[in-house]
């Protein structure tokens, strides 16, 4: 089977249970750092791509140039039918890609609780993963759903998944292991951001790091049922 690939796009945000779900399927994969200058594959070269998330935007593209090729790679892949899976940063360039748009919202959101799913998100493999389950949701930034998709998920006043064709897009952050979000919230940038959207850093991560493997087994879910689309599409 060919590769799975795991976009990248920022130094500090890695595949953290993502990586984990991967290896424990013995799968073959790759990690694209488009941070650091890697090219892209060609979308024929993969089986299925996950976009991870950044603290930029998807409207970045003068400071971020990589991110103009990151999204022509995300057309063809979704095109050639690839499962294709983003997470926050990632949905929204997924939405933006496909005909949505992505957006600075008006307030985030800094918070470890569930989403809340509709009739169709409980019926999507994926999504339905995270029903009742809390999840890391950490973004400055929203998305309008592309024409033609489907909502799988809303929250906080905020669409959180949409499905259309190949491609699902979650706003959480299934794949943010304590270590990480001790990273983000610790000090800097992170750390003001939360604040300034009403949140307790100190209170969200012990919280969220007392639920360690709740949030270990919900990433597993996830993961694994995407896991499952790709290798069902491989053939």
């Amino acid at each position: 089977m060919k590769p799975i690939v795991v976009l990248r796009n920022e130094h500090d945000a890695p595949a953290g249970y993502l990586g984990d779900a991967l290896d424990h399927r013995e799968l073959a994969w790759n990690v694209v750092r488009l941070d650091a200058g890697d090219p892209l594959p060609e979308a024929a070269d993969v089986s299925g791509v996950a976009i991870l998330g950044g603290a930029m935007s998807v409207f970045d593209e003068e400071e971020f140039p990589f991110l103009v090729d990151e999204k022509r790679f995300l057309l063809d892949c979704v095109n050639a039918g690839i499962p294709v899976l983003g997470i926050c940063l990632g949905c929204q360039m997924l939405a933006e890609t496909l005909g949505g748009s992505a957006y600075r919202a008006d307030e985030g959101e800094v918070v470890f609780a569930p989403i809340d799913l509709t009739r169709d998100g409980y019926n999507d493999p994926v999504v339905a993963a995270l029903a009742g389950r809390r999840t890391i949701r950490f973004h400055q930034d929203t998305f309008d759903v592309p024409p033609g998709a489907t909502t799988l998920a809303t929250g906080g006043g905020f669409d959180q998944a949409f499905r259309l064709g190949s491609a699902i897009g979650i706003q959480p952050h299934p794949e943010v292991t304590p270590d990480l979000l001790s990273g983000w919230l610790g000090s800097g940038t992170g750390r003001e951001v939360a604040i300034r959207f009403g949140s307790d850093p100190d209170a969200v991560l012990a919280e969220f790091s007392a639920a360690e493997t709740e949030a270990a087994a919900t990433a597993s879910a996830v993961f694994e049922a995407w896991i499952d689309e790709v290798l069902h599409s491989a053939g």
